[in-house]
């Protein structure tokens, strides 16, 4: 297990589920209100996807260090993203957990060698 992996993608999803609850925070959705319990939820969900790409790092799906963790950047992003997705914008959340997830993966793989 690679603890710097670890500490630098959970690092850089933090900001990131930083910046999705703020920005979610900003935005109306139709017949939804919008609570601290729902934007803990986003911020935990991106921080969850750090977590998941700090220990993933053995798993390989494709050749490539590069394309592998663009690839299992946006799958992590996706299954972390369903959760927040259920109460609308599903697809502005799941997208922008597959831009998170890759932009993280490719960033741990990079800065933890």
């Amino acid at each position: 297990m690679n603890r710097k992996r670890i500490a630098i993608a959970v690092l850089i999803a933090a900001l990131f589920g930083a910046f999705c609850a703020y920005g979610t925070s900003t935005i109306e959705i139709p017949g939804f209100e919008m609570t601290v319990a729902y934007l803990s939820t986003i911020f935990y969900a991106r921080l969850l996807l750090g977590v998941f790409v700090g220990i993933g790092d053995n798993i390989k799906i494709l050749k490539g260090t590069y394309k592998n963790a663009a690839l299992r950047g946006a799958i992590f992003g996706i299954l972390t993203s369903i959760v927040i997705s259920f109460y609308g914008g599903a697809v502005t959340f799941i997208g922008a957990g597959i831009i998170y997830g890759i932009i993280t993966d490719l960033l741990a793989t990079r800065f933890s060698k």
